[in-house]
């Protein structure tokens, strides 16, 4: 039977997925930092299933090292394999320099972007000796280029998107898929503090849709809903004159 070990699952797309991959038959480990979420969880989906396979959680905190350490370790002595590793923890909040927080913008870094070095070096290395699997990681179009009011939130996507394709021809010598997941607009608990109207907004189960598809299919990157992700890559690929036009144009008309 296969295994998934999704890591930021509490709520949003990753609750979604995890509740996909149960019901599709997997093992499931799902991890987050609230214990008494993560147990409302498994209550919630695994009670009264008879479906024969297994869904656990382990709660850490993907800035903590050490704890991150541990975890792993327990589940790979449990589970003994890792067939599918999802990595999406994230911190989102919006910020100009007028209202800059620095505290918060460290901690939005330490989140969204070295717990994926601590991931590399804890479960990426874990699956190099493994010689198989497939590594997921949820970054954001927001990644693509800077963004006004989102410099912090899109500074850790962009190093988290240059992190893992850095990765990927060593991965793929050793057997190991990667797949890049760049969401637009997601209702979540995370852009429910958006003040603005959002694009071509979805739900957290039709973003999970789009990408258990894709992880079947083994997309390298996986962009949803096209209509908006089109539109930045649209722009990501503008020269610097024209881009810089165009988002001074937005910056003040928000303002």
């Amino acid at each position: 039977m296969k295994n998934c070990w999704i890591i930021g699952a509490s709520s949003g797309i990753g609750l979604e997925l995890a509740k996909k991959y149960y019901t599709s038959g997997w093992n499931v480990i799902i991890s987050a930092r609230r214990v008494t979420k993560l147990q409302e969880i498994k209550q919630q989906i695994s009670l009264n299933k008879n479906l024969g396979n297994q869904f656990e959680f382990f709660a850490f905190d993907v800035v903590d090292y050490n704890n991150f350490v541990n975890v792993n370790q327990l589940i790979f002595e449990k589970f003994n394999k890792i067939d599918l590793v999802i990595f999406a923890p994230a911190i989102y909040d919006q910020m100009s320099l007028h209202d800059f927080d620095h505290k918060l913008a460290v901690e939005i870094l330490n989140v969204n972007l070295v717990s994926g070095l601590h991931f590399l070096d804890i479960v990426g290395k874990k699956m190099l000796k493994q010689n198989f699997g497939h590594i997921a990681v949820i970054a954001s179009v927001a990644g693509y280029r800077g963004l006004p009011k989102s410099f912090a939130y899109g500074a850790s996507k962009a190093g988290l998107i240059n992190l893992f394709e850095g990765i990927y021809p060593e991965l793929l010598a050793n057997k190991i898929d990667l797949s890049i997941i760049n969401p637009g607009f997601v209702a979540t608990e995370l852009t429910a503090k958006n003040n603005f109207k959002m694009p071509f907004l979805i739900s957290a189960n039709k973003a999970s849709d789009y990408i258990f598809q894709g992880l079947e299919r083994k997309d390298f990157e996986i962009h949803f809903p096209k209509k908006f992700t089109f539109f930045m890559k649209f722009l990501r690929h503008l020269p610097n004159n024209f881009y810089l036009k165009f988002i001074n144009y937005v910056y003040k008309k928000d303002k």
